[in-house]
């Protein structure tokens, strides 16, 4: 049972595909995008601005899981909820934080450390990760993951504008690229997959034949 890392920028479908690829290989699915996501959510959820030391206080306080893809956070699973725009705001933010990082990165590699998992996030192959068995750089274009995510606001019920979204998504990946820990960039050993012009079943088949093909399993 081996370790595969999934990065990519924000829009580019890590967590779809990372989910199916679980699936079809039989491996646990961790989303460690969520686990941010979960301290965004908590610090969203305060009725005052947390500076970061309160806010892993507070964490430090409940419970937080995964289980079967989905954080769990005082045994309540949660779906659709850390899926905001807010919420991606605040993660990005909060990502920034050395922090931050440094209060998720142990529990990230527990979760990972007896293999047989797909773990996806911005960082996972160059500092959670490094090791990992198989890297992959998932991508696509400003454009159609600006799309993407029109979508998703829209499914949401969320009134949304494209031309927004397209702005927050490059200026979300200025902030990811250009950050002082952990930035976001392709690991020298990661098998780069465009899917600007693919369909989500084309990336899975292309991702699952390269790990087949390397026999990994």
């Amino acid at each position: 049972m081996k370790t595969i890392a999934i990065d990519g920028p924000s829009g580019a479908g890590k967590s779809a595909i990372a989910k199916a690829l679980a699936e079809r290989l039989g491996y646990e699915y961790i989303d460690t995008g969520a686990l941010y996501r979960t301290l965004a959510y908590i610090a969203v959820g305060e009725e005052e601005d947390l500076s970061v030391d309160a806010l892993l206080r507070l964490a430090d306080q409940q419970t937080i899981d995964f289980k079967k893809g989905s954080v769990i956070l005082n045994g309540k699973a949660l779906g659709d909820e850390i899926r905001t725009e807010a919420i991606s705001q605040k993660t990005s933010q909060l990502s920034k934080d050395p922090a931050v990082r440094d209060y998720l990165l142990s529990l990230q590699r527990r979760l990972a450390e007896k293999g047989g998992v797909v773990m996806e996030g911005r960082d996972i192959g160059t500092v959670v990760l490094p090791s990992a068995d198989v890297k992959f750089f998932l991508t696509a274009s400003e454009e159609e993951r600006a799309r993407r995510r029109y979508e998703q606001r829209l499914s949401f019920g969320e009134s949304v504008d494209f031309e927004k979204i397209k702005a927050d998504i490059h200026a979300r990946d200025e902030r990811d690229k250009n950050r002082a820990v952990a930035p976001l960039k392709q690991a020298e050993d990661a098998v780069l997959v465009d899917s600007t012009d693919m369909s989500e079943g084309e990336v899975l088949d292309t991702m699952a034949g390269y790990v087949e093909k390397d026999h990994v399993l």
